[in-house]
């Protein structure tokens, strides 16, 4: 409240010393006061009575009416006049009825007078009486974070397959369905409630931004759902070998690391190494696809024991290359998998239909855009699309050197940028996401490029400035196919021919967000029509390699 402009705020402390030793004393109390005396010996001052007072009833000293009307009775009038009319002008001096009035006004939230005495004072709200909070006969608790309800029945069945003693299983959800934030919450369950506590969880992914997503999550649902500390390590790129002689802890560990570590003369860290394979309890596999791969699987088996040792792998393409090799996978596995069920424990046949129907997950809207250039293979580069499903390098420096091509794939992000849409690009090569990077630019699209050898400042900064709409086009080679979560993104440009189903639908999978994980209703997929020969649909890279698991 307001005062007028010719009143000064006054200082309660002040005003009450105003009032002298002998009323202080009444209103502390004669008694406590001789009490006092007695017990220290000490003069007691207007100073000390004041304090008194104001320990005593704190915010509530005004609710006190003795003291509330020796305060009111030495107020100068214009202080009175404000109180009682709102307004300093209205009279010369009160009467008899404004007198009794003043002394005799309820004390109350809803009072002007108790209002405009506190605006005098400049004390708030809380010095008038406290608001009567009644509690409800009952109420609804939810958690801080909560699972949608798909993700809750993946992660129960997580949990019952691994209080079964399951010992190895994949768990197997669409690029932008939660995978990690799933897996990651079944197992800190299961940890806290049935597992020997002094051991260690291990978290592997191939890339730093899956494993510093891991332990962002990981940091989340502990600080929430944990019991007890815990210790969290990173290892990957430049981190150090720890010593693992803590008891317990959740390690993220990237797929190389393990493997240099494995290969390693060095005599401490093979000592530490010992005692990570000796506690550890869980590894979970993410991208768990490229656990086949001979330098990883001897990585992962050099730090489990194969008798103790949870291995749970995370999956949107449970495939790799050709039908030997998704034999080999689902024989590493167990042929164990866990996908998407209905509200009913039936699988779901088409889980990114599904996810789409319920706004999980965006529609994409597929553009084709024929780049009208011919290229004359050579035996050995036919050889090589017919062994590995995929174009050689060869092939792609002629792509990234076809100018046409190149104005193709410009024209399509200008039009997007016109749009307003936010962009990821999937480049040939680094050297062709640089040139489209600085061509963008060129004609003042404000484009940022990353790619393996950027700095993880850089890459962080660039990253963080399209998620806030300051950089429109993220142009990338080889690095944000995975672990990259920008819910903003409602366009991907595919200039990357690939024969692999594994990399097409993780490129599609960077902007298939929905409206419900914070997302788009549609997303659109540009996508350069050499890149199409003999590709299936989105939904079916997805479910491709579900036969090899039933």
């Amino acid at each position: 409240m307001v005062l007028p402009e010719n009143l000064e705020r006054l200082n309660l402390n002040e005003r009450l010393k105003r009032l002298g030793s002998p009323i202080l004393s009444e209103l502390v109390g004669v008694d406590r006061i001789k009490n006092i005396i007695e017990i220290s010996s000490a003069r007691v001052k207007e100073s000390n009575l004041v304090k008194f007072l104001m320990l005593r009833h704190g915010s509530q000293v005004f609710s006190v009416k003795e003291i509330r009307r020796e305060v009111l009775l030495r107020l100068p009038t214009e202080y009175q006049l404000f109180i009682l009319y709102g307004a300093t002008d209205i009279k010369e001096k009160l009467s008899e009825a404004d007198i009794d009035k003043l002394y005799s006004f309820s004390w109350s939230r809803s009072s002007n007078y108790a209002k405009r005495l506190l605006a005098i004072f400049d004390l708030d709200d809380s010095y008038l009486p406290p608001v009567n909070e009644s509690k409800p006969s009952h109420e609804e608790l939810s958690p801080e974070t909560q699972l949608y309800p798909y993700q809750l029945r993946i992660k129960n069945q997580l949990i019952r397959s691994l209080s079964s003693g399951q010992q190895r299983l994949l768990v197997h959800m669409p690029t932008g369905s939660g995978k990690t934030r799933t897996s990651i919450e079944a197992i800190v369950d299961y940890w806290r409630a049935v597992a020997d506590r002094s051991t260690f969880v291990v978290w592997l992914a191939h890339s730093e931004e899956l494993c510093e997503q891991a332990v962002e999550t990981f940091t989340k649902l502990w600080s929430v759902r944990g019991d007890a500390p815990v210790t969290i390590y990173r290892l990957w790129g430049d981190y150090d070998v720890p010593s693992f002689e803590s008891e317990n802890g959740f390690l993220v560990a990237s797929l190389q690391k393990i493997h240099s570590m494995r290969l390693s003369k060095n005599s401490e860290i093979f000592r530490s190494i010992s005692r990570l394979k000796a506690k550890c309890k869980f590894i979970l596999i993410d991208e768990a696809h490229k656990a086949i791969a001979p330098t990883y699987r001897s990585g992962i088996e050099f730090i489990s024991d194969i008798d103790k040792t949870f291995i749970v792998g995370l999956s949107a393409t449970p495939g790799r290359v050709n039908s030997e090799e998704i034999q080999e996978l689902v024989d590493f596995f167990g042929g164990q998998k866990i996908s998407l069920t209905s509200e009913t424990a039936e699988e779901i046949a088409n889980p990114i239909k599904f996810l789409q129907e319920n706004r999980y997950l965006s529609k994409i809207v597929r553009k084709e855009i024929p780049s009208e250039i011919s290229i004359d293979l050579e035996p050995s580069e036919l050889e090589f699309i017919s062994n590995f499903l995929d174009l050689p390098k060869s092939v792609l420096v002629k792509l990234e050197q076809s100018a046409a091509r190149n104005a193709c794939i410009l024209g399509e992000i200008a039009s997007l940028c016109r749009k307003n849409y936010s962009i990821i690009v999937f480049a040939l090569s680094v050297n062709h996401a640089h040139m489209l990077t600085e061509l963008l630019n060129i004609k003042d699209i404000e484009a940022r490029c990353v790619d393996g050898n950027c700095s993880s400042y850089d890459r962080q900064k660039y990253i963080e400035d399209y998620k806030k709409n300051e950089v429109q086009v993220l142009v990338n080679y080889g690095v944000l196919t995975t672990g990259f979560d920008a819910p903003n993104t409602n366009a991907v440009l595919i200039a990357r021919p690939t024969g692999s189903l594994v990399l097409y639908s993780q490129m599609i999978g960077r902007g298939i967000r929905g409206p419900k994980m914070g997302g788009n209703e549609e997303c659109i997929l540009v996508d350069i029509k050499d890149n199409l020969v003999g590709f299936p649909e989105e939904d079916h890279a997805f479910t491709n390699f579900n036969s090899d698991w039933q």
